[in-house]
Formats: C-alpha cells, structure tokens, sequence
C-alpha cells in the first residue's frame, strides 16, 4: 500500500475516532457490561484475581484487560470501557488492511474501513465493556496476518501462521463465538495455498491462549467445565420452532435495521452483497505467489455471511445486537469491494448514506450497543444509596448484576429474592430487625412492566409493610423504595 492509502487509512481512523469518543464518558453500563466490570474489580484489587467465588461462564481475557486499567484511572466506569474503545479503534485501520491483502486495491481499502467507520452498530458498541468488540478485532486480526506478506520500508517479512492462529485463539479466550469464523479462516488458509506445514503452525499458535484459559480453569475450579457451564446458563441449543420462525425472521430484520441506521439501508446492502458476489474474482484469480498479490472471490465471503445469518436464525438463541458485530467486517469487505468495482469513483459519494446513522450512533440514539440509558438508572439508585449505614438490605429481583458493580464497596447488602412469596417471607422474618431496608423495582409507568411489579408491591403489604418511594437526583426506570412497617 501506498503511502497516500496508508494516510488515507489513518485519516478514516480519525473520523471513527470522532464518532467514537463521546460514548467513552456519556455511557452507562448494560447489565452484562456491569457483570464484566465487576469480575474486573475484583481482579484489579485482588480481591478473586483467579475468579473463584464469581458465576463466571465466558473466557476471561476482557476481564483481565480491563482489570489492567482500574488500578491506573480508579473505580470509574470508563475504565472498564478502554480495552473495546482500543480495539474499535484498531479495528478500522485492520479492517482496511485486510481489504488490502485481499483485493491489493487501495480504494476498497479505504472504502471498506470508512462503512467500519460509519456504521451504527460498530459505533454504539465501540465505547462499552462488551466481550464482542474485542473479539471482533482480534478475529480481523487472525484473518489478516492469514492473509499474506506484510510489507515494510525495509522490505519483506513473512508473519508466521503461528501468529495467525495465536490472535485466534485471543479470540477464543475472549467468547466463544469466536470458532464459528473457524470455517472463514480455514478457507482463507486454503485460497492462500497453505500446507500442512503451516496449519501445523497455526495450530501451536492456537494452543498457547487455549492452554492458558485451561490451566487458568483448573486452576480456579480443579475442573474444566467453563463451556458446559455457558451452555446450561444459556438453556441448551435446539432448532427453531416452526412457529418461531417468522417473528425471528422480523426482529433479526429489525435489529439489522438498527444496525445499520435504517431498514431501507439493509435492503441496498443486500442488494450490493448479491451483485457484489458476481464477477469480483474467481478461482483462477485468487492467489499469484510470484507477484505477491491475492485475490479473493466475494461469493466466497457471500456465503460464509448467508451460512452465519441462517445459523443465528435456525437455531432458538436470543435475538442479540452483539451477536451481529462481528459479521460487519466482513459485510464490509464485500460491499467495499462492490462499490469501488462498480462505482469508482462515486463510491465514496454512496457512503455519504450512511453519515446521518453515524451521527445518531455517535449520541447513542440507537438501543442498541452502549447508550447513555442502558443502566436504566441503576447508577442514579446506587447514588442514592451511598450514605447508608452498615446492615442495610436491598431486596432486587431484577438488577442484581447492576448492583454487582454499583454497590461494589457500599455497606449495602443486596439480597435476591426468586418470587414475591419468598420477599413476602424475609421480611416476616427480617423487616423488623432495625436495619433499614429498600427495594428495587421497574418503573410501573412502562407499560408492559405494571403488572411486574404489582404483585411484589402486594407481598410487602400482605407482609405487613408499606413502601416509602425514595427521592432520585435525576429520572430512572427503576424506583427505589423504603421497607417500612405499618404502624411505624
């Protein structure tokens, strides 16, 4: 690449850059992100550096990263946002250098990393303590160094496929949802004319991070039973319901609109990747190892990306925004790719569609990803809580992740309870001890929560207590009230 693509590159990082910032402070935590932060917590103060006593059920690379951060700006939940913000930003330029390797044409390089840039999803989950930005980079990465020769000013050096299969394998350590872009690379390997010889490589690569996480594992447990455990927590895989069929179908179709800033932008990226599969390159054209240049046919990204969208659809797991993020680089790579073949050089111009999207990503206007009201408030109610004494109880059903990170050092004691009946009997038993006593509820003005609550509300009356609502510095949707005993 030329010194002009390589400013180029960089001068699109900096726009992402822009769109990116802001998220970094104006955030709040989904409840999984506060899971995270709070296993990073307690690994920063060494207080459970290998996890033992925490209900961990994912690979525990962010957790660590984001622990390396805690000790150099405080208890401060950006902190624990770094190590994606990092990676997001990363993302870009590795992106454009993948498109590079891929098609040794400097404008699908630019193009491809400017939708990277642009697109809402990668902007909304840039800023966050998700494990899937990390992921997404770090499989970007194990594709590009599988891509072929890197060059320098001084010449040519040859990464190792080792070093391929070692970003892999940070990818697997980071969720598991990494191997199922195994397949990708796996072909990629093959169109490159790998050999024995360097899958054998690759593989020792791989085996450093996944002998790290059991040996971590056993250590922690004396047991490896980190993937069963994720499975059970998640309910199992099973296929689709023929019923379930067509509402999934509606909101994946929803979701990929909010993805991309507009349902009608989904259907002209569908369209660009159909067209974008013909006539970009086949077979004959796919490597030429004394000119050094690779070539890749788009069809062959087409249907890794149709196989990976059906799988998400055949099978009953949940309709998670996350679970997107790592296919964009590679829609990306085929939509650049298209553009530029077809469009040079308006391409460029085409992207400008995508700019109002950006823009509403960059205030978090999208729920999807990190937004400034993804907490729904649990930060504001911890607030509130922070002058409580020792023997304070917070009885929750809903947000007991959130208090994880929230009340992380507050004298508070959060006590889950499964069912009204069960809150009902703790405070037959307890509500009277002298201790004060606040419960967590979803705001009974959203709608479909009213009758959430309702039956709770009953229980701690029927117990013979009112609830006393407790003033908030600012709107949350979740309430905070007093336990008090009637007659008090």
């Amino acid at each position: 690449m030329t010194n002009d693509g390589k400013r180029w590159l960089w001068g699109v990082t900096g726009l992402a850059a822009f769109f990116r910032f802001p998220a970094l402070f104006a955030n709040t935590f989904h409840a999984d992100e506060a899971l995270f932060a709070s296993f990073a917590r307690q690994i920063a103060v060494w207080r459970d550096p290998l996890l033992t006593m925490q209900p961990v059920d994912k690979p525990p690379l962010l957790f660590y990263l984001q622990a390396l951060f805690y000790p150099l700006f405080g208890p401060v939940a950006w902190a624990a946002r770094l190590p994606d913000f990092i990676a997001s930003l990363l993302l870009v330029p590795l992106v454009g250098m993948l498109a590079w390797r891929l098609f040794r044409d400097e404008k699908t390089a630019v193009a491809t990393a400017l939708l990277i840039a642009l697109l809402p999803l990668p902007i909304q989950f840039s800023a966050t303590a998700f494990t899937d930005p990390l992921l997404t980079t770090l499989l970007v990465a194990s594709l590009l160094v599988a891509s072929g020769r890197w060059q320098v000013a001084s010449g040519k050096f040859h990464l190792s496929p080792a070093t391929s299969g070692l970003f892999f394998g940070l990818a697997v350590i980071t969720k598991y949802q990494a191997w199922l872009f195994l397949p990708l690379l796996a072909g990629l390997g093959w169109l490159r004319g790998w050999r024995w010889r360097q899958w054998r490589r690759w593989a020792v690569g791989l085996l450093l991070p996944l002998g790290s996480l059991a040996a971590w594992e056993w250590a922690r447990t004396g047991r490896l039973q980190l993937w069963s455990t994720q499975i059970n927590n998640f309910g199992g895989l099973r296929l689709s319901w023929s019923w379930e069929l067509w509402p999934r179908a509606q909101a994946w179709a929803a979701l990929w609109g909010e993805a991309m800033g507009g349902i009608w932008l989904v259907g002209l990226m569908a369209v660009v990747l159909v067209l974008g599969s013909r006539g970009l390159g086949g077979p004959s054209t796919i490597t030429n190892q004394r000119r050094g240049v690779s070539q890749v046919p788009a069809l062959y990204f087409l249907l890794f990306i149709l196989g990976y969208v059906l799988l998400h659809w055949i099978l009953a797991i949940p309709i998670w925004d996350r679970y997107l993020l790592p296919l964009l680089p590679i829609i990306a790579l085929v939509v650049g790719r298209w553009l530029t073949f077809r469009f040079h050089p308006s391409a460029f111009i085409l992207l400008l569609l995508f700019l109002p999207g950006a823009w509403g990503a960059r205030h978090g206007r999208f729920p999807i990803g990190g937004y400034p009201q993804a907490d729904q408030g649990a930060a504001i109610v911890a607030e509130a809580l922070d002058d409580a004494p020792y023997g304070t109880v917070l009885y929750d059903h809903w947000y007991s992740w959130q208090w994880r990170y929230h009340l992380f050092d507050s004298r508070v004691y959060v006590s889950w309870f499964p069912s009204p009946a069960a809150l009902a009997e703790e405070l037959t038993a307890f509500g009277a001890d002298g201790n004060p006593h606040y419960l967590a509820l979803p705001d009974t003005a959203v709608g479909q929560q009213r009758d959430v609550a309702l039956p709770v509300k009953r229980a701690v009356t029927g117990a013979g207590f009112y609830l006393h609502p407790v003033p908030l510095s600012a709107p949350a949707s979740i309430k905070l009230y007093e336990i008090v005993e009637i007659g008090d």
